[in-house]
């Protein structure tokens, strides 16, 4: 699968979305782009979405990821090396602090969004949705049959 470039463009339009929503919040003239950044973003989570809707090899992945990670447990743990927040299937160090600080800013920015405008929170919305779909694909394209660098299947 070559779609290494539409995820990192995914990535990039993330950061890029991040970066103009807290520059909005500092200098009103920002506000201007967000609603068309924000379509923008939008769109780039709806192709993603199609993608990996789509794609036989996405959709396969991601039902090896659900089995993986279900693995006979309720939930894997926050810090679970494999599938956890900085595990090593869910991502590059790059793309998890990048999905880290959008998913996390969200309930800041909900909360001051009637100070920042949710114009702000939209687009900072859309941003995240687009980072959770490139770590969806990235987890996805990890073939479920290659082991762990420690040996172990999942």
């Amino acid at each position: 699968m070559k779609d290494g470039g539409l995820r990192s463009l995914g990535l990039v339009i993330a950061v890029l979305a991040g970066c103009v929503a807290v520059a909005a919040v500092f200098a009103p003239p920002v506000h201007q782009i967000l609603f068309p950044a924000t379509l923008f973003v939008a769109a780039m989570a709806v192709l993603l979405f199609l993608r990996m809707l789509f794609s036989r090899t996405y959709r396969e992945g991601v039902k090896a990821v659900n089995r993986q990670m279900g693995d006979g447990q309720p939930m894997k743990r926050f810090g679970d090396p494999h599938w956890g927040v900085f595990g090593r299937r869910v991502g590059e160090p790059v793309l998890l602090w990048v999905r880290l600080v959008l998913v996390l800013g969200i309930p800041p920015l909900g909360l001051l969004m009637n100070v920042i405008g949710k114009d702000v929170l939209l687009l900072w919305f859309a941003g995240s949705c687009v980072i959770m779909e490139v770590s969806i694909m990235y987890a996805a394209l990890r073939t479920p049959s290659d082991p762990l660098p420690d040996g172990t299947a999942s």
